[in-house]
């Protein structure tokens, strides 16, 4: 199999977070008390679901409500059920679930030009990045919404590092949505024995686009005690 082919990172897969049987063995080692809290949780959440969707289908469902059970999924790990309700949410309300969050619609500006990234980042799947680049010298301003995306392969990350080393850093950058959940499960797949430097190169860029230089020198020093070689500079 050609390393482009690869998938080096997907939210969907069980890779992509400790297995069931890891999960189960750390559940055993905690106190019995913690463990029934636990389980009652976890029933309240599968319920709490269950009503939600049921009200879902009444059609007498607020936007609130969408949101919260997006939550729920992505808690659950049920990343079929979230991308399910997110493109139902999108073709009821003409924008991702996350972008119409309270706090997030306050932020952004209308007339802002939007680039929604791939479900899976993957080569050739970005956009464009002298678009990219025009829009954020014009007045309108540029957002990049990764709302969607739920994984990326070798070569798609290496694409990803491009646009993201050729996007302005002063005023004009462009503002980057939802993208932490991205970058959280990106560290994640790259702390793993099967992490590779390609993941490590978005991380480090991700870094000096965020100007993070503590950050990024944190990242340096766990890089070169992985991989016994000197970081990338800053």
């Amino acid at each position: 199999m050609k390393d482009a082919e690869i998938s080096t990172l997907d939210f969907t897969l069980p890779e992509a977070s400790s297995s069931g049987n890891e999960e189960s063995i750390k559940l055993k080692t905690l106190p019995s008390n913690i463990r029934d809290l636990l389980n009652q949780a976890t029933t309240e959440v599968e319920a709490a679901i269950r009503n939600l969707e049921q009200a879902l289908e009444s059609d007498l469902i607020e936007d609130t409500c969408w949101q919260l059970l997006a939550y729920l999924y992505l808690g659950a790990n049920r990343m079929d059920d979230f991308s399910s309700l997110d493109r139902r949410y999108e073709e009821t309300f003409g924008a991702p679930i996350f972008v119409n969050i309270p706090q997030e619609r306050s932020q952004l500006n209308p007339d802002r030009v939007i680039f929604k990234m791939p479900q899976k980042i993957v080569s050739g799947s970005l956009p464009d990045i002298t678009s990219v680049q025009e829009t954020c010298a014009s007045s309108k301003g540029t957002v990049l919404d990764f709302s969607r995306v739920h994984g990326a392969d070798t070569n798609g990350l290496k694409e990803l590092v491009e646009l993201f080393s050729q996007l302005p850093r002063d005023q004009t950058k462009p503002e980057i949505v939802a993208i932490d959940r991205f970058i959280s499960s990106l560290g994640k797949a790259a702390d793993d024995t099967t992490g590779t430097q390609e993941m490590w190169g978005m991380l480090f860029e991700y870094k000096r686009f965020c100007n993070d230089i503590d950050a990024f020198d944190d990242l340096a020093i766990k890089f070169a005690m992985r991989f016994d070689i000197s970081p990338p500079s800053w």
